[in-house]
């Protein structure tokens, strides 16, 4: 009974003092990508307070453009707009701020929260692991959902067949009782240091699902560095994002064995390895026209990158990285026999639509990464995000 009275103390002054950040986001959306136009609500919480950046879920934002509005916890109201979407990642940064009066050249006014105190939400992924109490701190009515982190290597959820799904990138699970509207909260320590993005969940299984924060930490310095070199005129900020069009899948030992990995290549892996390794990294498609489209195969066991040892989706992502635009080598093994590629790593943005074209109601733009790999398409052919009345099957 002492214990938690303790703990219960803890909880409250660290909730003090995280709930001032987080905002309620308020969102218009035209039709994009993988999205319908729609309005809604979600979470963001502060992460710069002197730069105004706040960190959402990418699904709240949505790809396209948008008119969204960030609401503290006092009530007061600041228009923010994106300035950073990750082409693959659940996650977005907005900027807020107000445009100076009668000027439009990129300057922020920071002055428009004016009545509230409240610092700054530090990003801490190294603090996440199982068996750690978490809270997830946001929803309109700043709900809270406590809970206990219970894996980290949680395959990314699928959400739909034909929309936006993450993909080689594990996630957190926990046991808590998200609800609709916290999409985009906070994920707390005691010590009030953010330890993942609330992203989705199953009610029905009580289970919550989180983004680790190692590659937003990463966009984020990107964001900070060039916000600091244009001072108080805001420039976009390049963020190398590197891909194969490739999705893999990690599969345990066991069955990558079934696939014909043989047992030395496995010995030398483990190895190599940290000892709480379970496995590998497997390829399950393979874009059509991408950089490794006639290369991989499904079933393809990856075994090293660039002569390293890769079983991790963060150690992959890292290289891919920093390599865009340059060759890498794989090796990998199939049916038994081990191959030695070199493939170019693309640009993931390259292949990121930034523009559309609106007509008659309709709204049409280059095929997504994301549609190309639900569909197996071609990135960059024309696809139809709203039929308007030009596209509708009457017509």
């Amino acid at each position: 009974m002492e214990f938690n009275a303790v703990t219960a103390g803890v909880w409250g002054k660290t909730l003090r003092k995280v709930i001032p950040a987080v905002v309620v986001l308020q969102v218009s959306a035209c039709a994009f990508d993988t999205y319908s136009a729609s309005v809604g609500s979600a979470t963001g919480f502060v992460v710069d307070k002197r730069r105004g950046f706040i960190l959402t879920n990418r699904h709240v934002v949505r790809p396209g453009p948008v008119v969204a509005h960030a609401i503290f916890s006092n009530g007061e109201e600041v228009p923010v707009h994106p300035i950073y979407r990750d082409p693959r990642e659940k996650c977005v940064t907005l900027k807020s701020g107000e445009r100076e009066s009668g000027k439009d050249d990129g300057r922020i006014n920071f002055s428009a929260i004016k009545f509230l105190n409240y610092e700054e939400i530090a990003l801490a992924p190294e603090a996440a692991c199982v068996g750690l109490e978490i809270r997830v701190v946001g929803n309109e009515k700043v709900s809270i959902s406590p809970g206990i982190i219970t894996c980290l290597d949680r395959s990314a959820p699928h959400y739909n067949k034909d929309g936006y799904n993450d993909f080689n990138s594990f996630y957190i699970q926990a046991v808590s009782g998200t609800k609709a509207g916290s999409s985009g909260s906070p994920v707390i320590d005691w010590q009030g240091r953010a330890v993942a993005l609330n992203a989705g969940g199953n009610t029905s299984r009580k289970s919550a699902y989180f983004l680790p924060l190692e590659r937003v930490v990463r966009a984020l310095r990107f964001l900070q560095k060039g916000s600091e070199t244009y001072v108080d005129i805001w420039m976009p900020v390049s963020i190398p994002r590197g891909t194969l069009q490739v999705t893999f899948l990690h599969k345990v030992f066991d069955e990558t064995r079934r696939l014909g990995l043989r047992s030395e290549t496995e010995q030398t892996v483990r190895h190599a390895s940290p000892t709480s390794e379970t496995g590998m990294l497997v390829v399950e498609s393979v874009v059509p026209g991408g950089p490794a489209d006639k290369h991989l195969e499904p079933g393809d066991v990856l075994v090293r990158v660039n002569g390293q040892v890769t079983t991790q989706f963060l150690r992959l992502e890292t290289i891919l990285d920093a390599n865009v635009n340059s060759n890498i080598e794989l090796q990998i093994e199939r049916g038994g026999s081990s191959k030695s590629l070199t493939i170019l790593v693309q640009d993931l943005h390259s292949i990121t639509p930034n523009y559309f074209l609106e007509v008659s109601g309709a709204v049409i733009h280059p095929l997504s990464y994301q549609q190309a790999r639900n569909f197996r398409f071609n990135c960059g052919l024309v696809y139809v995000a709203e039929p308007g009345y030009v596209y509708l099957e009457k017509h």
